[in-house]
């Protein structure tokens, strides 16, 4: 039988497999970028790592937005498993325009970034941005195709897709850079490491011979529609937390601005060692729901995990954050030690806050999607009115977070304690 077939009917414990081995390997993945950081750091410098560190943070804006159709599609898999042809008929369509219109609006967006100079206008070199715009072809149906195959909880393909991706950013950027052609040549390799992570889930979303009666307009807009609060939630992510990257670019010295760069690099494999947990955690609460039973039995090994992770990275920050700085970025970094236990402390508030909010939209309430969206400008005034200097920038990131998890906690606590509410229906054809 179908993986996917089971949903309906499993109990929280057969999910301990797929979920397990998933979260095994997005935790890889994270060594991977871990390992990539490390690297970089140490061969750039404090200057130079910081715009690598804005280019990831547009780049992880680009795939988490176009993330939220993986999101909204594995909720519809998980939640209605015999859809089958329907659903894969529209994807399969979405994904052949994806790949039309991406390579057809490349060239005027790279021309538009030159003209206006966006780019050096975020503090990076001039041909940096143009570059990364290479992954847009391909992320629309990667996003697509990662939808269908977390959805299924098919482990075996969400593994080999993400560990490709992680593999070959990591070692074509490292070729890259010793080859010569610096970051120019790094930027590259990172847009086109997406064309790696979709090449194995090329087929995931059915035939490709699909008819223009087959797939009306207006179901494929019923789609975006669906995604469109994961959308905002994954763009509450960015901001929340890499946003203080771009800040800290106007608002500090360069040299402050690599320092913080340092230990948004702590933050994101803290909360990247957790965000697998939200990809499974939507489906399968989705599933519990939709057959009426109890969704937090399938909720609480996720929480567990994110826990015990936490709490693992937490401590560390605090026992003995030069050596792991050190380990991270290098010595040149040493001054950003004293603020890794906060910015640790911040990440495990929003990351917990992110979960929530997916909970709650697992029980049909948006509710934690609008709060996190709410919270955006929220911090962004807040940064910006008090951040003088990298401590208050840091401190202020953390108090933001606090209240957000905590408002976060007292929803969940009482959706939890209420009559499920049934998730959203399957699109129709």
């Amino acid at each position: 039988m179908p993986a996917f077939a089971l949903s309906r009917r499993m109990r929280p414990a057969l999910f301990a497999g797929p979920v397990f081995a998933i979260f095994l390997s997005a935790n890889l993945v994270n060594l991977g970028n871990l390992g990539f950081n490390v690297l970089f750091s140490r061969w750039m410098g404090p200057a130079l790592f910081g715009q690598l560190a804005t280019l990831l943070t547009l780049f992880l804006a680009v795939m988490g937005v176009l993330g939220a159709l993986q999101l909204a599609i594995s909720q519809r898999i998980a939640a209605d498993p015999d859809q089958g042809e329907a659903l894969l008929a529209k994807l399969a369509r979405l994904s052949q325009r994806g790949l039309v219109i991406g390579f057809a609006a490349l060239p005027v967006l790279i021309g538009g970034t030159l003209a206006v100079n966006l780019g050096p206008g975020l503090g990076l070199d001039r041909p940096l941005l143009p570059l990364l715009l290479l992954c847009l072809p391909f992320a629309l149906p990667l996003a697509l195709a990662r939808g269908v195959v977390t959805g299924r909880l098919d482990a075996h393909r969400v593994i080999v897709s993400a560990q490709v991706e992680m593999w070959v950013r990591l070692i074509g950027s490292a070729l890259t850079w010793q080859a010569g052609l610096g970051l120019p040549g790094v930027t590259a390799t990172i847009a086109l490491s997406v064309l790696a992570g979709w090449l194995p889930l090329r087929t995931a979303v059915g035939p490709t011979g699909i008819t223009e009666a087959t797939v009306p307009t207006a179901a494929t807009a019923g789609l975006f529609l669906a995604a469109l609060p994961f959308a905002v939630l994954q763009a509450g992510q960015i901001i929340l937390m890499d946003g203080d990257v771009i800040l800290a670019q106007r608002l500090l010295g360069s040299e402050e601005a690599g320092y913080v760069a340092a230990l948004g690099l702590f933050q994101r494999i803290q909360f990247f060692g957790c965000f697998s947990l939200a990809a499974i955690l939507l489906p399968v609460v989705a599933a519990e729901v939709s057959a009426g039973r109890n969704p937090l039995k399938a909720a609480r090994p996720v929480f567990a995990l994110y826990a015990a992770v936490t709490a693992l990275l937490i401590g560390l920050a605090c026992v003995a954050p030069g050596p792991v700085l050190t380990l991270l970025v290098g010595p040149a970094f040493l001054p950003a030690v004293p603020y890794l236990p906060v910015i640790s402390a911040a990440a495990g508030a929003f990351t917990l806050s992110y979960l929530l909010a997916t909970y709650l939209a697992a029980l049909g309430d948006r509710s934690g999607i609008w709060a996190i969206a709410l919270a955006c400008p929220v911090q962004i005034i807040v940064l910006a009115l008090l951040s003088d200097s990298l401590g208050t920038l840091i401190g202020a990131k953390l108090l933001c977070q606090l209240v957000l998890v905590a408002s976060l906690l007292f929803r969940a606590a009482r959706r939890s304690l209420s009559t499920p509410t049934p998730s959203p229906q399957p699109l129709n054809a």
